[in-house]
């Protein structure tokens, strides 16, 4: 079938709200026009004219696509970027804009919040003994005991090596010491089978109650003193630095 017998016929429907295909339609299916040397001529460019907007649309959503799959990777990126490669909690650097926004959200409201400052007792024996694949499992284990003790609304992260950091959203100190024995409960009763052998890590926790005025250091500063207290006073305990 010849450009002038297919005339305006083959243009897909999809094509046919564009207004320069509508107005070629009119023209091309006029028999005023028909008749005119320049008429297939004319179907020859309408015909183009779709074949390139054909291209165009498969271009366009080829472009769509990568567009998605862009957005994709650079969720999964900024993950990445945000979530500790071994536990699949939080990161430090993560944490810490989560409490420039808690420092900011009770500086204005006056909300509570307090941290609560983790470290596996005795972690590096752990490690001469038994090998750093023990030490990653005992970390695992010991972050998923933690992440299992705490609310939607709390969060958790990898502080560094064997230390974890919960940041506890409206908690005074009198509840985040209730949380806090509840993560100490809750590593005590872990028994981590390697190789044949039972692994039964204990954590220290300090815990430490936001003051007005205070910044984010401020506030893990108390928390890791109180740390240092639960490690001297014979570890496998809390301490908050106000105690």
């Amino acid at each position: 079938m010849s450009a002038q017998e297919k005339g305006a016929d083959d243009i897909p429907r999809e094509f046919r709200d564009d207004p320069t295909i509508a107005w070629a339609e009119v023209v091309a299916g006029n028999p005023a026009y028909k008749s005119e040397s320049l008429h297939p001529l004319f179907i020859e460019l309408l015909e183009r004219y779709v074949g390139l907007l054909k291209r165009f649309v498969k271009v366009a959503k080829i472009s769509d696509g990568y567009q998605l799959s862009l957005k994709e990777l650079n969720v999964l990126l900024s993950t990445d970027a945000r979530t500790d490669y071994l536990t699949s909690l939080s990161n430090r650097r993560d944490m810490l804009e989560r409490l420039d926004t808690e420092i900011s959200r009770a500086s204005r409201y006056g909300d509570p919040f307090s941290l609560v400052l983790g470290d596996i007792d005795l972690f590096k024996q752990v490690n001469d003994e038994h090998g750093h694949e023990a030490g990653d499992r005992v970390i695992v284990a010991v972050a998923d005991a933690l992440r299992a003790c705490i609310r939607r609304e709390d969060h958790c992260a990898r502080w560094g090596g064997e230390e974890f950091l919960i940041c506890l959203p409206r908690a005074p100190l009198e509840n985040a010491l209730v949380v806090a024995e509840k993560l100490r409960a809750a590593v005590d009763g872990l028994r981590i089978d390697y190789d044949g052998e039972i692994l039964s890590p204990t954590i220290s926790l300090g815990v430490a109650e936001y003051r007005k005025g205070e910044n984010v250091d401020d506030v893990i500063r108390g928390a890791d003193r109180a740390l240092f207290d639960a490690k001297e006073g014979g570890r496998n305990r809390v301490r908050s630095r106000d105690s």
